[in-house]
């Protein structure tokens, strides 16, 4: 038998509405490490290579998901634009009311894991606009230890 994809999606809107804040603060973080195993090789593929990695959003308009990236003066943050969407990338978010959740702890942490990588140190990740709290692209800020 196949996973039903929406019976998973209802779960996670149960968990995102748990009362016990750290429970659902552990569940969703999982989730965002989870999701970046299945990136970890493609971010590793830069080889720390942080400018080939911009250019591949800023130049290249690689990204699905990425306007573009900016450094502050101090390179001590990079700002993360995302593109314009009318819904949140994720899977588990296409639902009518999608868990806050997804972009407060997994996409934070999922992040967190990938510019961790690619900087090769500990990041902080500010998630300061997305689609689910109510913007109109996700968008972050990226704090470099």
């Amino acid at each position: 038998m196949e996973m039903n994809k929406e019976q998973m999606k209802n779960m996670f809107q149960y968990f995102d509405d748990y009362k016990n804040e750290k429970v659902k603060e552990d569940i969703f973080c999982h989730l965002g490490h989870e999701c970046f195993k299945t990136a970890k090789t493609w971010v590793e593929s830069f080889g720390g290579n942080v400018q080939k990695f911009i250019d591949e959003v800023n130049i290249e308009n690689k990204s699905p998901w990425w306007e573009k990236f900016e450094f502050n003066t101090g390179k001590s943050i990079l700002y993360l634009t995302g593109k314009v969407v009318d819904k949140c990338v994720c899977a588990l978010g296409d639902v009518a009311k999608p868990p806050k959740s997804l972009c407060n702890y997994c996409c934070k942490t999922f992040q967190e894991d990938i510019f961790g990588t690619l900087f090769n140190k500990k990041v902080n990740v500010e998630i300061t606009e997305s689609s689910i709290l109510g913007g109109k692209r996700c968008s972050t800020a990226i704090y470099i230890s």
